[in-house]
């Protein structure tokens, strides 16, 4: 089944999830983003999320994204969104599900990878793991 979301590792060791615009955000995409990220990598890793405009997101989705399975592989995350409500959101989802890993929201793909580097000890640093061509 496929997500909707594109999911990689770049050459820097950050996996890196892309929700198209104005998503809806599921359980079950959640599940299947889950099954995409251990066919990837099972090592735990820095998670760049490009959550840019999100339309909603589940409640079980967000629950499902702070048990420990999921949990287990992700060393830190950092949010990319542009709109106020999907920042909202995010806020949300780090007040009622927060992860026990460094979490952080932000507007700028940059400032979140130099976040990342700070507090994620298995990045590495890599100009060209960016957005796939």
């Amino acid at each position: 089944m496929q997500s909707g979301a594109r999911i990689w590792l770049g050459d820097d060791g950050v996996v890196r999830i892309v929700y198209p615009q104005d998503f809806e955000l599921t359980l079950e995409v959640m599940q299947t983003v889950y099954q995409q990220h251990i066919a990837i990598t099972t090592d735990k890793r820095p998670l760049l999320v490009y959550a840019e405009s999100i339309a909603s997101a589940e409640y079980e989705a967000q629950q499902f994204a702070s048990r420990g399975e999921v949990v287990e592989l992700v060393s830190g995350m950092a949010i990319i969104v542009k709109s106020v409500f999907t920042r909202a959101m995010a806020d949300l989802f780090m007040k009622f599900h927060r992860p026990p890993y460094p979490t952080r929201v932000f507007t700028d793909e940059n400032a979140a990878l130099r976040w990342l580097g700070e507090v994620c000890p298995d990045l590495r640093p890599d100009p060209q793991g960016g957005l796939p061509g």
